[in-house]
This record gives structure tokens, C-alpha cells and sequence, in this order.
């Protein structure tokens, strides 16, 4: 089962309608990791799960998610209200207390993806605005394969197309 986590496109609405059309139907959630500069009516937040990012002016976004279905429990926030942008440290405090598989992220603008404490965090990068080793690629976001005893977490580039050398495995 896929799952597609999208970041900070501060205001690149173009993108986010490209991605959202290329991918609806093929996957089973879509998670929007916040810093749209949208507003949450806009109807591309019909298909996309969001968070608020510090970017983000309208108060309907949640601060955070938890998600759940069968396959994967996921918890989505954008990172700003735990300082990511200075270390994991509070993001991973707030996680130790959930029941969850998954960690997802945005804020920093650059992508990652490890297991630490038993889950997975990931980081798709900034779809617009990149920052850090990755930026020459102008843009990310990844795709979480989940099955039964792996993770498989691919980033791919704003055209829509998988990064050689940037897919990872993870025991679940």
C-alpha cells in the first residue's frame, strides 16, 4: 500500500494540482506536511491531508494528525511547533508517546528518512523551495511503500519521477 507525503510548496498551487492528479486513485492517502500558503477550503485539501505549517495563516489546518488504517498508523505534522528546524529531539519526544509505525514532517525543506526509536521519519523535502545536499533537485516529495515487514520510502522530483539512489528499506 503507497502513501504519498508532500511539503511545503508555500504558495506553488500548480504543483500541488499536477501531483494530486497524477496520484489520485493510486494511492491510498495523500499527506500535505503544511507551508501551502493556501487556504484549508481550497479544494485541492479535499484529497490531501494538511497540517498547519508556520507559513500557513488560516487556524482550520490541525496543528498535527494521527492517522490509522489497516496497513500503517501515521503521525503528520509539519514540525514547526516542535522545532525541527533545530533537531529531532522534540519531535521525537511527542512520537515516544504515540502508538504510531510512522513519523511524517516538512519545515526543514529537506528530505530524510530514518528509524529511530522503533519508527520511521520521514521528511519529503520541499516540493518548491529545497533546501540542503538535495536542492540541486528543485523539489521534492516521497511515496511510503508499506508491507508486511518492510518499509520502502522512494523521494522522486517535482516532474514526477523517481530520484535514483534516494530509495530506502526499513524493517517495520
Amino acid at each position: 500500500m503507497d502513501y504519498l507525503i508532500v511539503s511545503d510548496t508555500h504558495g506553488d498551487r500548480q504543483i500541488l494540482t499536477d501531483i494530486v492528479a497524477h496520484y489520485k486513485g493510486k494511492v491510498r492517502a495523500m499527506f500535505y506536511n503544511g507551508d501551502s500558503e493556501l487556504q484549508r477550503s481550497d479544494e485541492l485539501f479535499d484529497t490531501l491531508l494538511p497540517v498547519i505549517g508556520n507559513m500557513d495563516d488560516d487556524p482550520m489546518f490541525p496543528d498535527d494528525r494521527n492517522y490509522e488504517d489497516e496497513f500503517v498508523k501515521i503521525y503528520q505534522t509539519h514540525g514547526h511547533l516542535v522545532h525541527t528546524e533545530i533537531s529531532l529531539n522534540q519531535l521525537r519526544e511527542v512520537a515516544s508517546h504515540k502508538d504510531v509505525d510512522v513519523v511524517t514532517s516538512g519545515h526543514t525543506h529537506m528530505l530524510g528518512a530514518e528509524k529511530i526509536d522503533g519508527k520511521l521519519f520521514i521528511n519529503p523535502g520541499s516540493i518548491s523551495l529545497p533546501k540542503g545536499p538535495y536542492a540541486y533537485l528543485k523539489g521534492t516529495y516521497a511515496i511510503l511503500s508499506v508491507e508486511p515487514k518492510k518499509f520502502i520510502v522512494q523521494f522522486y522530483t517535482r516532474d514526477l519521477q523517481p530520484v535514483p539512489g534516494l530509495k530506502f528499506e526499513f524493517d517495520r
